[in-house]
């Protein structure tokens, strides 16, 4: 699914809020990277916003194919809560030779 412009207002706010740093059209044109955002970084508020243009089989399919690094261990946890998911470890980067990166919550060197 995607969103169609113009773009509600209110659904700019809230996109422009939690991925603060492209331009709320941008983020909204990616709805998988906007969804993850949402999840992490979105007030309730913010969730039932999206909810009136953005069916929660969407909400679901984010959560199924997140990105490494947006989502941390708390609202990863809630959100496959929500929807009666058994809660998989988190995701992490694959690098181009098969390796992957740190365990969530821990850098190299440390």
């Amino acid at each position: 699914m995607s969103l169609t412009t113009p773009y509600p207002a209110d659904l700019l706010l809230v996109a422009r809020k939690v991925v603060w740093y492209e331009q709320p059209e941008e983020t909204l044109a990616d709805l998988m990277t906007f969804l993850a955002h949402l999840m992490v970084y979105g007030s309730s508020a913010d969730v039932s916003v999206a909810k009136r243009y953005v069916p929660e089989e969407e909400f679901r399919r984010a959560l199924q194919n997140a990105p490494a690094g947006v989502f941390d261990r708390e609202a990863w946890e809630k959100w496959h809560e929500r929807f009666g998911m058994s809660v998989p470890p988190l995701p992490r980067r694959r690098f181009p030779d098969g390796s992957s990166g740190p365990d969530a919550g821990h850098f190299v060197g440390r």
